[in-house]
């Protein structure tokens, strides 16, 4: 018998009606599909999590089906845990088997493909936030993200590519789905997942530099930065954000953290967000607060490194701090 689907940003159906299926992955994905009857008593299984603007799913279905869509407006990158499936997009025709990663489409094109007796892992990631990550500077138009190849450059990246999405998927999520919902946690991975991702694949999302980056790279554009950090470390900064506050581009508020405090902007807001940690540790009652509590509503999702950041600039362990309070 099917099970519906659960509400919430935890979804889940596992059926052994093919019907079902078909009409489940309709509604999920908008695909027109044909899908053949599957082996008798094989289960359809599906599940998806998303998080701020993250969604991970998990598909598996042993039969064969074949799909078209429209664009997903968004970065779509799959990994192969079992059977095989093919995918064309524009003139690219990729196959993909057990422990291959591939990006699903050019987000602005449509895109079809088989599946075959398939399990598969999808991460789907705004591509908005692919672009700022990027560095891309806000308020420009961007054009349209390509992909130069749909498979990452090596299969270290790839390998990356899988741990990062396990650490996120077991570590992060669970943080996420919390009461308080750990946003600044969830920013975090997502913006990691973006970052992985730019590493990982070829793509035409870096703007070019350009002579105004090294001009603007000035002290005054770390004033203006670091002034927009430390008046909000609570909220969801990115570099876009950043340079958007100190009117330069996104580049040019690295080169300036760079010249000037020999760091980076993303180091220097955890740096921020390691101090208010800190506060809420000497403020915390040890009788109802946890120091992973703590470091998540910063932004804290690694809970080693989080440790060994705080040893580092306070010279004992937070456990210590919030034992102390």
């Amino acid at each position: 018998m099917p099970h519906q689907p659960q509400a919430g940003p935890s979804q889940s159906l596992r059926t052994t009606e093919v019907d079902v299926a078909r009409d489940w992955l309709k509604a999920a994905y908008g695909t027109s599909l044909r899908m053949r009857t599957p082996a008798p008593d094989s289960a359809f299984r599906y599940s998806r999590t998303t998080a701020g603007s993250l969604s991970l799913s998990t598909l598996a279905l042993p039969t064969e089906y074949s799909y078209a869509t429209d664009p997903l407006g968004a970065v779509a990158i799959t990994h192969v845990v079992g059977g095989r499936m093919t995918r064309e997009c524009e003139d690219d025709v990729t196959e993909a088997v057990p422990g291959d990663v591939l990006a699903i489409s050019q987000p602005h094109l449509p895109y079809a493909g088989r599946v075959f007796s398939a399990e598969l892992r999808a991460v789907t990631v705004p591509l908005a936030l692919v672009q700022e990550v990027a560095g891309r500077p806000a308020g420009q138009k961007p054009r349209p993200l390509r992909f130069t190849r749909f498979t990452p450059v090596s299969p270290s990246m790839a390998d990356q590519w899988k741990r990062t999405v396990d650490h996120v998927e077991q570590s992060v999520l669970a943080l996420a789905l919390a009461p308080g919902g750990a946003p600044l946690v969830v920013d975090a991975a997502a913006r990691l997942l973006a970052a992985t991702l730019l590493t990982a694949f070829d793509t035409d999302a870096r703007p070019e530099p350009v002579l105004a980056d090294t001009r603007d790279a000035t002290s005054e554009t770390l004033r203006r930065t670091v002034a927009f950090i430390e008046s909000q470390p609570d909220a969801e900064i990115g570099l876009a954000g950043m340079a958007a506050a100190a009117g330069v581009t996104p580049r040019a508020v690295q080169y300036a953290f760079r010249r000037h405090l020999g760091t980076t902007p993303t180091a220097y807001l955890r740096r921020v967000r390691l101090a208010q940690a800190h506060e809420d540790l000497v403020a915390a009652d040890p009788e109802l607060d946890t120091v992973t509590a703590i470091a998540a509503r910063w932004g804290f999702h690694h809970q080693g490194r989080f440790a060994a950041a705080y040893r580092e600039a306070y010279g004992v362990p937070p456990r210590h701090t919030l034992a102390a309070s």
